[in-house]
Parts: structure tokens; C-alpha cells; sequence
């Protein structure tokens, strides 16, 4: 070995080696990354500052007014909103409890496909529902989860009691309602 490559591998080890003093990192484990893989090439896409315009609709004016209609609320409910790692939640502040909104946005279909199914088994038994979206499933607690094109949708309605309001409204039923709802307005928008 040349002379002048000696410093360039002792500068090389002494940066490999100091990483072995380091925390573990936050990332998944590999067994939790099983069957992800990119293409020879290929990078990862830029990560969004806001979220899309369809994840913005679950906090919109319409979503608003059709969750004070079915509930029969005298005003509309005042929300809070989130934008995480890519999933935008919208809170609604509702007299019987939360009900929570949220969008992941995905980089492509292969992607949300692999967050939708990553996210059942973290809900418990579940139970796959018809006519929403591309895929959809829900739980007995009032949970419904959607995805189409590269954004999956969760509606968490596991923060109002199991039935409320002077009807007898069931969570699991408003769940799948305003999940419709939202696709309703992504098909419109």
C-alpha cells in the first residue's frame, strides 16, 4: 500500500469505529423491513412540507358540516390537526368524545400498500369492508381504514362510547359513514 493511502484508511476506520460507540439507531429492523426493497438506482422521493390537498379534505368545510349533519351537533365541532411523518390527523373535539381523521400520503401505491397492511395487526381482530375505496377493513371498536391510490385513510372512532346520542348512533357505523364521506370528496376533488 502506498504511502498516501495510509492516512486516507486510518481517517476511514477511525470514523467506522466511533460509530460502534453509538446509540442503536431508531430505524425498523431488517425483519421489520422484509420484502421492501428499491430499485438498483433508484432514490427515495422528497418528503412533502404540507400535506396533499386530498389529506387536507378530512379537515375541510364539507367533512365538517357532514360529521355536524349526521351527529345533529348545534354548531360545528372545532378540530386540531397534526403533520406527522407523512399522515396529516384532524381531530374533531365532539361533545361525546374525539374522533379522529388522518391521511398517510404515501410515495406511490406499492408504498401505501405496504402501510395499510402494515397497520391491521396493530388494531386488533379486524374484518374486511366492502365498498370503500380499494381495500378496506374495520374494527369492532369503531376503527375504519381505506386505501385508494397512494393514501390511506383512517377514521378512529374508538374515543366515543360504543353508542351515543339520542338515536342509539353506533361508532363502528360512524366510522364507515365518514370514511364514505371522505372518499365521496376525493372522487368529487
Amino acid at each position: 500500500m502506498r504511502a498516501q493511502t495510509w492516512p486516507l484508511v486510518a481517517i476511514t476506520a477511525g470514523l467506522l469505529l466511533t460509530g460502534c460507540g453509538a446509540p442503536p439507531p431508531t430505524h425498523p429492523t431488517s425483519s421489520a423491513m422484509r420484502g421492501m426493497s428499491m430499485a438498483p438506482g433508484a432514490t427515495m422521493p422528497a418528503t412533502a412540507a404540507k400535506p396533499s390537498a386530498a389529506a387536507q379534505m378530512i379537515c375541510s368545510d364539507d367533512i365538517m358540516s357532514k360529521v355536524k349533519q349526521v351527529l345533529k351537533l348545534r354548531s360545528t365541532p372545532a378540530t386540531h390537526t397534526t403533520f406527522i411523518d407523512q399522515r396529516f390527523t384532524c381531530t374533531y373535539d365532539l361533545p361525546m368524545g374525539p374522533l379522529a381523521l388522518s391521511v398517510k400520503d404515501s410515495p406511490g401505491k406499492p408504498a401505501a400498500g405496504a402501510y395499510y397492511a402494515a397497520l391491521r395487526p396493530t388494531l386488533g381482530a379486524t374484518e374486511s369492508l366492502i365498498g370503500l375505496g380499494e381495500k378496506a377493513y374495520g374494527t369492532s371498536t369503531g376503527t375504519v381504514v381505506v386505501l385508494k391510490d397512494s393514501q390511506t385513510l383512517r377514521v378512529d372512532a374508538t374515543g366515543l362510547p360504543p353508542v351515543f346520542g339520542p338515536e342509539g348512533q353506533k361508532r363502528t357505523d360512524l366510522a364507515y359513514e365518514i370514511a364514505s364521506d371522505v372518499l365521496g370528496c376525493w372522487t368529487e376533488g
